[in-house]
């Protein structure tokens, strides 16, 4: 296991360092800073990072690497110009480093650091420049906002807003931008990637009404930007996230899309008649207009249902057998409960996962020694208002864990499954393992948005009692209709 320095070391490199490389680049350059790594841990840690991408020739780049310098431009709104101020939201999508928030980012006019304010927007203009973000997350990064004080997330549910204070730039600051008009265009590109400090800059539009160079390069620019896109469609399917999908768009065609002459994806998704906003489950991606997005497509129509097993690995996250651990502590002490570690374990993990005799009893042998350790350190008096919270949490888990490992461990082709009921389970599945992994971080417990979760709670149940009956079913008949019988 790696210490907390190697880790910064790794990460420090995968910010910084520009130039392509192998994996024995990167264990040579480990090395030189005291990090000493084999060529297997090594592969593992670039093949699973979100800061690399992987290239022909056995060979990788950095995300700093492809964007860094890159051009990238956006249109400010009617608002905005009126207002004086701009907001990034997506804009900057997929240049800086998708960890970071759009509030986060520092803005430069190529001699000094720009200082943003709150500012008051409508609420329209906030959900259609934090979009691509994509739904189910869009409101999230906007009422998370550091500027937005006075709004909860979870007021939400009594009507949305009319207006919203968020982080913004005031143009005037913006080389360019004290002559702004509606209409021009800001120019941006990252000058320094580990510290998220962008470069902007007014490009004013052609004020005569003939056709310029830009003009017909830009139109050019759409073109490539389809083309790319639908591409990605057939060889990569939705990926997991937007921004993923825009970042290998731009890594593929970064000479013909990242030029001063570039438009921009707002203005693309406005542009274009072939691709829209479409519904992946409880989320949202790029995809051919007016189609939803399915599980299976080209891109991985060969895929047996045990690679739902991939995404099933957070089951053994530390933090969520301790989290069945300390509802299972609590239930103890506080509802006098007689359950035993050994149903403990068949209530963590799903029993169509299956266990040889030595393996349940090494795993029990395990939970035992945690359960130990936990019951001297649990307090349940400090736990009160989180452990009823907890035990909805992980009763949902335990059904949604059951419902994909029974599909997984069927045998059968993902592809004659319902697609979006199938999305929806694995969307549920990570984002509820996302909670309780976040749940158990002692340092965050007492910020931890606990009526944000109810609220997201509801709703996952209520999608769950939708999803899981119609899965339940195609897998009685998709199995039924399987069996061949013999004469």
């Amino acid at each position: 296991m790696m210490d907390i320095d190697e880790t910064s070391v790794i990460q420090d490199f995968l910010l910084n360092y520009h130039d392509i490389f192998t994996v024995d680049d990167f264990c040579r350059l480990m090395k030189s800073d005291g990090v000493k790594l084999n060529r297997d841990n090594a592969r593992s840690i670039l093949d699973s990072s979100d800061m690399v991408f992987s290239l022909v020739n056995d060979e990788f780049i950095t995300r700093a690497g492809v964007f860094i310098g890159r051009w990238f431009s956006f249109k400010p709104s009617a608002e905005e110009i009126q207002k004086g101020y701009i907001l990034l939201g997506h804009r900057c999508m997929p240049f800086v480093n998708p960890e970071v928030a759009p509030d986060e980012i520092q803005v430069t006019n190529g001699k000094i650091i720009i200082t943003p304010k709150p500012v008051s927007f409508s609420m329209n203009l906030a959900l259609d420049t934090y979009a691509l973000y994509g739904e189910g997350y869009v409101l999230p990064y906007i009422f998370n906002d550091h500027s937005n004080t006075k709004l909860q997330l979870s007021s939400v549910q009594y009507g949305m807003p009319a207006e919203i204070e968020l982080t913004a730039w005031p143009l005037s600051k913006i080389t360019g931008g004290r002559t702004i008009k509606f209409g021009d265009r800001i120019l941006g590109r990252v000058v320094d990637w580990a510290s998220d400090i962008v470069e902007l800059s007014v490009l004013p539009a052609n004020s005569s009404d003939e056709l310029t160079t830009e003009d017909l390069e830009r139109e050019e620019w759409y073109s490539i930007f389809e083309k790319g896109l639908m591409n990605s469609f057939e060889t990569s399917g939705p990926v997991s996230s937007i921004e993923q999908q825009l970042a290998f768009l731009f890594l593929e065609n970064q000479q013909e899309l990242c030029t001063r002459s570039c438009g921009s994806i707002e203005e693309f998704l406005k542009h274009t008649k072939k691709i829209g906003f479409s519904p992946y489950g409880v989320e949202s991606r790029i995809w051919y207009a007016n189609q939803s997005v399915p599980y299976v497509g080209n891109w991985n129509k060969n895929t047996s249902a045990e690679s739902l097993f991939g995404n099933m690995t957070m089951i053994f996250s530390p933090q969520i057998i301790d989290s069945f651990i300390k509802n299972f502590i609590f239930e103890e002490r506080e509802r006098n409960s007689k359950k035993t570690v050994d149903t403990l374990v068949d209530e963590i993990f799903p029993p169509t996962l299956k266990m040889n005799a030595s393996e349940r009893k090494l795993v029990l042998l395990n939970i035992e020694k945690r359960r130990d350790i936990l019951n001297k350190v649990y307090n349940q008096f400090v736990d009160y208002k989180l452990a009823p919270v907890r035990q909805r949490v992980l009763d949902l888990f335990s059904q949604v864990s059951y419902l994909l490992c029974a599909i997984g461990c069927s045998g059968l082709s993902l592809q004659d499954f319902p697609q979006q009921e199938l999305v929806i389970l694995v969307q549920l599945f990570s984002h509820i393992a996302r909670i309780v992994e976040e749940m158990e971080v002692d340092y965050l417990k007492e910020v931890f948005p606990l009526d944000d979760v109810l609220l997201s709670l509801d709703g996952m149940e209520e999608t769950f009692d939708e999803i899981g009956d119609v899965l339940h079913n195609s897998l009685e008949a998709i199995t039924y209709n399987s069996i061949k019988i013999v004469h």
